[in-house]
């Protein structure tokens, strides 16, 4: 199998609006490089000021650069039996299908995003940029946020994986745009969702759901129903008449639908081990008093956690902040298998402990914010959502334009969509508020 990794950088401005200024191709075949292309690219377009200060491309730089339809052709070539590799590929694919599609040029490849990749393997990371790859495996980037420098460590960073990937997960991520343009019914109709995060619905012809899927690219993921050949796949292909997408537009918000809509509908197709995005939850044992204590944390199984986390680093680092603010000591407050662990990343306690116990109530205080409006993307530009929070619970979300419509709180929670509040979903609103995707707005 040959792979095509591939970065660009890009003049930054309106979604749908980019315009590559510089691309890199390193084309890896059992092990090796056997070919690469490395380019400025004149965009014909001014380049966003924050872009130039992070890559240090100027527009100066692109003026003699040849344009992208005097390299497209090397591009096609090069990546030709080749699967896409980007980190992060929804915006790298993107951008590289809008480039070609202005040239009238339907561009498909077979895709792979070392991203989901890397959470299979690693699963215990923080998060998974190219910087905390690069400090996680001892890589160096000798040319940061520039596509070669990129582009060479997501190679580095690939070998590793493949060599890694005992369990052969590449099957599981290995998409085939090729092979989804004739099989696919439903082409059209997702070729404008490109990077939107939304839900969307599989029908037979009966019109019963047979699936649901939540994604951050819908065009992608819907494609990849269309591409895979095992039994349960061409099953779902062959029964699959109707499709509806909803553009959400929020990733918080997409994961708490779909959740709710899995469990509602129970289609025949969502497998019971689908995963959620969070998988690890922190499992409490109340005394007779209410106080807490032992605290758990292992993969969420059959029984709900009090709190749930994307991996177990998340949940100590959560802890960590717990037990200073309340003056607890890990010693009393873990098992032991999670004491030894914790040591492990933080040896020596940074405050001194008190003989004291913790209530279940003031941990759930460390979850959400008791009143907030939590503010993150929406579907279209300038667009928001905004999901509200009283009383430390989750009451529900709506979207609004800052520049016209204010920040009236009664205004958006007689136009809010009401959410349930239970374990999983403060828990969700909690990870994108830590991630820094949500941001609490000042009232």
């Amino acid at each position: 199998m040959k792979f095509a990794v591939i970065d660009i950088e890009c003049t930054g401005g309106t979604w749908g609006q980019e315009r590559i200024i510089d691309v890199a191709v390193f084309v890896l075949e059992d092990g090796e490089v056997i070919d690469q292309f490395v380019s400025l690219v004149n965009p014909e377009a001014s380049i966003d000021p924050y872009v130039s200060k992070l890559t240090g491309i100027t527009n100066k730089m692109v003026r003699t650069a040849p344009k992208f339809f005097e390299i497209a052709k090397r591009v096609v070539k090069i990546t030709e039996d080749c699967t896409f590799v980007a980190h992060n590929i929804s915006f790298d694919y993107r951008v590289f299908q809008q480039e070609f599609s202005t040239l009238g040029f339907d561009y498909h490849r077979a895709t792979l995003d070392t991203i989901p990749y890397c959470e299979k393997i690693f699963p215990d990371w923080s998060n998974y940029g190219l910087k905390t790859v690069s400090k996680e495996l001892g890589m160096v980037n000798a040319a940061r946020h520039r596509a070669e420098g990129d582009a060479r460590l997501t190679v580095d960073l690939l070998k590793i994986l493949l060599e890694k990937d005992r369990a052969s997960y590449l099957d599981q991520v290995f998409v085939s745009k090729t092979a989804s343009v004739e099989r696919n019914p439903f082409k059209e109709q997702v070729k404008n969702l490109q990077n939107r995060v939304g839900i969307y619905y599989i029908y037979n012809n009966q019109g019963e759901i047979i699936y649901i899927g939540s994604s951050k690219d819908l065009q992608n993921s819907v494609n990849r129903h269309f591409v895979a050949d095992n039994k349960v796949a061409l099953a779902l292909q062959n029964e699959a008449k109707k499709l509806k997408t909803e553009d959400i537009g929020n990733a918080a918000i997409a994961e708490i639908l779909y959740v709710l809509t899995v469990e509602q509908h129970r289609p025949i197709y969502n497998s019971a081990k689908k995963k959620r995005l969070l998988e690890f939850g922190i499992f409490i044992e109340p005394l007779k008093n209410a106080m807490v204590d032992m605290v758990r944390i292992y993969p969420v199984r059959h029984k709900e956690p009090q709190f749930y986390f994307a991996a177990p680093k998340q949940a100590y680092n959560w802890l960590q902040k717990v037990m200073m603010n309340e003056h607890l000591n890990p010693d009393k407050f873990l098992l032991d298998k999670d004491r030894a662990h914790y040591h492990k990343h933080v040896p020596h306690l940074q405050w001194k402990s008190e003989p004291t116990a913790v209530s279940s109530a003031v941990l759930r205080d460390y979850v959400l914010p008791k009143e907030a409006l939590l503010m993150g993307p929406g579907r279209k530009d300038q667009e928001k959502c905004v999901l509200i929070i009283e009383g430390g619970r989750l009451l529900g979300y709506t979207y609004f334009y800052l520049a016209s419509d204010g920040l009236d709180k009664p205004f958006l929670k007689k136009r809010m969509v009401h959410l349930d509040h239970n374990n999983y979903n403060a828990s969700v609103v909690h990870h994108y508020l830590e991630s820094g995707y949500l941001k609490s707005i000042e009232l």
